[in-house]
Parts: C-alpha cells; sequence; structure tokens
C-alpha cells in the first residue's frame, strides 16, 4: 500500500498478519469503512422506526462486536455501552 494509507486505515494486527497488502487490499478496506459509516449514520433513525428497529439493534450490536474485536483495549467501554444502549432502547 502506498505512502498515503499510513494514517492507519487498516488496523495493526491486519497489517501484520495479512503479510504485503495491496493497494488493492487498501482500496478494499477503505470501501468497507465508509459502509460502516453509511450503516453507522442510518442506524439512529431505523432505531425510532418501531419496523426496523429489532433489525437495527441487531446490526448495531454485531457492528459493535466486530469493532471490539479490532481493537479491543481501546473500544470495550465504548462498544460495551453502546450495546447496552441498544438493548435498553428496544427493550422500552
Amino acid at each position: 500500500m502506498g505512502n498515503r494509507d499510513t494514517q492507519f486505515a487498516v488496523p495493526g494486527f491486519v497489517r501484520r498478519h495479512a503479510g504485503n497488502l495491496t493497494d488493492r487490499d487498501g482500496r478494499l478496506w477503505r470501501a468497507v469503512a465508509a459502509c460502516v459509516i453509511a450503516a453507522e449514520i442510518a442506524l439512529p433513525p431505523a432505531l425510532l422506526i418501531e419496523q426496523t428497529m429489532p433489525y437495527a439493534a441487531v446490526a448495531g450490536i454485531g457492528m459493535h462486536a466486530a469493532f471490539t474485536c479490532l481493537k479491543p483495549r481501546q473500544l470495550i467501554t465504548f462498544s460495551g455501552l453502546t450495546v447496552g444502549a441498544y438493548i435498553a432502547f428496544t427493550a422500552a
């Protein structure tokens, strides 16, 4: 991957264990990141609609579980609180 990708767009453990990442890998990682950002933007409105609330909660819990796997030390508290909020929001 080129020099512009030194902003830690790809987590360290992926860079260490994936071997040599190509420019295509960097583009794919950025595309996945853009989709996750779009999903994060779409989740709050989806939680407000009764028909989509359970699906949005499951998607949010899944995403935050994945975030915790990617950067466990940095995100465990945030993801735990967010998952708790999803559960509380759907229980209300």
